[in-house]
């Protein structure tokens, strides 16, 4: 009965953020008209694609029972070691491998201090977060570093059958993690060390060891957001991705994600990533000044924490 109600559960919160999504489609169509167009509709995309593949790994993290605020100064470190790689004549295709390997030396340096000295990762990411940050702005005495190699510009602002490679990319991680998350060892076992890591390792699961896998992975895709993201702008900024941590949280809570662990889909955070990319786009249609739509992506991410903990039984606790 308990599987029933789980699996009823995380489909009607399938059904509740389809819905949102539908029900600012539809405002922002009567309110704009620029927002129902296929050209809004790709940069959508393209702006969804960078946060959309973090987001990937970020719901394995939480799923998991643990976090990483650190994502988006990952992201800007990898971002300014493409543009030290580029501007020092390195190939594209070399250019891209700096990046991924800078970005899986950031996830391993969280999970090791998460796994070896058992820091708490809440703590731990809140530290590489700030570090790495200043680390963006070491790598060029906080000057933005323009990229000008076209070929590796294309992987962010080129189209491939009219769809953006950004775009494409993005979806193709969205469709291995899925497959990686029902239907191989290493998914489920995601699955049972944030539902009881206790459990888990009594069961056989290295623990420690999965959890740092999981940092890892999660670089690497910190490594193709920032790859994607230097791509995209021409340029390595020490300050890109500063909103980034946030934004792939709330993605991977509206998508249905426990804070606690054990729970998530990565269907969900795909449509978590969209209602987030979708509200965005509308509000700079419609001129909302940055300002307030900081206020209402933190509103939006109060709201889904908040039914996140009254799901989990907050408000019948009398403490």
């Amino acid at each position: 009965m308990n599987g029933i109600k789980k699996k009823l559960g995380g489909i009607s919160t399938l059904f509740t953020v389809i819905g949102a999504l539908i029900v600012l489609i539809v405002f922002f169509t009567i309110s704009s008209p620029y927002f129902f167009s296929v050209k809004n509709f790709l940069n959508i995309g393209l702006y969804a694609a960078i946060v959309g593949c973090i987001s990937c790994s970020v719901t394995f993290v939480n799923i998991s029972g643990m976090i990483d605020i650190s994502v988006g100064s990952q992201i800007a470190v990898v971002a300014m070691i493409c543009a030290v790689a580029s501007r020092a004549g390195a190939a594209w295709p070399l250019v891209v491998l700096a990046g991924l390997a800078a970005g899986m030396l950031c996830g391993a340096i969280n999970g090791f201090f998460v796994t070896v000295f058992k820091l708490n990762p809440f703590i731990t990411t809140i530290a590489t977060m700030q570090t790495l940050r200043g680390v963006a702005y070491l790598i060029s005495n906080g000057q933005s570093l323009p990229i000008s190699d076209k070929a590796f510009n294309f992987l962010g602002r080129g189209y491939v059958l009219g769809l953006p490679l950004s775009l494409l990319i993005m979806l193709v991680a969205y469709v291995i993690f899925h497959i990686i998350s029902k239907y191989t060892v290493f998914g489920r076992q995601v699955y049972m060390i944030g539902g009881n890591a206790q459990a888990s390792f009594l069961a056989g699961v290295k623990v420690n060891s999965m959890r740092f896998k999981i940092y890892l992975l999660n670089g690497l895709m910190a490594g193709v957001s920032g790859v994607l993201l230097a791509a995209q702008t021409g340029s390595g900024m020490p300050n890109a991705a500063a909103n980034y941590n946030m934004t792939a949280l709330s993605a991977v809570i509206l998508g249905g994600a426990a804070l606690t662990g054990g729970k998530g889909t990565i269907f969900g955070t795909f449509l978590g990533s969209m209602v987030l990319a979708v509200l965005q786009n509308g509000m700079t249609l419609l001129s909302v000044g940055s300002y307030w739509q900081d206020i209402i992506i933190g509103l939006v991410l109060i709201f889904s924490v908040s039914i996140d903990a009254i799901k989990g039984g907050s408000l019948k606790r009398k403490i």
